[in-house]
């Protein structure tokens, strides 16, 4: 950041500490207030990043429907820890691999979650968008192969749901996260008053399931094996 800065760029930091060597090298800092992060995989902080992110854009663009959405996230992020995604634990609880899919904003969310099976799970898990699994990883595709698909509110949805019925054609244990009102859907998405914000509903949920899905394979999500909180890089 001292680099861009230097180069004369305006740099701006999200950060959960406000005095930190990140907030200090940059013109500005923008406080996450997530509190104390204890995990090691850090939740609360991509949750509260995503929506400062939001918050910006929203600013930015005199958004004053997405503003009011924001207000009103709290409640919508409640409701998605209550959502009952134990379809996936009982998939996934002796799975040694899975493929995470989205396109557009969810896209955003099976990165994550991708990462967080392997954090906590210690499943192995690739993130791909819907338009490139036939470019290539359909090719793993097999009887049972697990694939948890993101379709939340969107222009792709349609065409996410489309390629989730292909893969379970041919063969693929497909868990679908999608709204209430999607037919044949097997983990539910809860939604926002703006569906820009969806995307921090999903993950939401999806962290309470990987969570349970972490001690059912008698892990500690917490605590994750060879992982430190502070990683030091050269």
């Amino acid at each position: 950041m001292s680099a861009l800065a230097h180069a004369g760029a305006v740099t701006v930091a999200l950060v959960n500490q406000n005095e930190s060597p990140l907030s200090d090298c940059c013109d500005w800092a923008v406080p996450l207030c997530a509190g104390q992060e204890k995990s090691v995989a850090a939740t609360k902080s991509y949750i509260t990043s995503l929506s400062a992110v939001a918050r910006l854009v929203a600013h930015w663009q005199g958004d004053q429907g997405l503003l009011a959405a924001l207000d009103t996230l709290p409640d919508h992020l409640r409701d998605a820890t209550r959502q009952d995604w134990t379809p996936a634990i009982d998939a996934l609880v002796s799975a040694d691999r899975i493929m995470v899919v989205g396109r557009g904003l969810g896209f955003a969310v099976a990165l994550e979650a991708a990462l967080k099976f392997k954090e906590t799970c210690s499943l192995q898990a690739e993130a791909f968008s819907s338009a490139e699994i036939k470019h290539g990883p359909m090719a793993l595709i097999e009887e049972g192969y697990p694939l948890l698909v993101f379709a939340p509110r969107s222009p792709e949805q349609a065409g996410v749901i489309a390629l989730a019925d292909e893969m379970r054609a041919r063969g693929a244990r497909v868990l679908l996260a999608a709204p209430a009102d999607v037919a044949g859907r097997d983990l539910t998405l809860s939604t926002a008053d703006d569906e820009a914000l969806d995307p921090l509903l999903a993950i939401q949920s999806f962290y309470m399931m990987a969570a349970r899905l972490s001690e059912a394979r008698g892990l500690n999500p917490d605590q994750p094996r060879h992982l430190s909180k502070v990683t030091r890089t050269v």
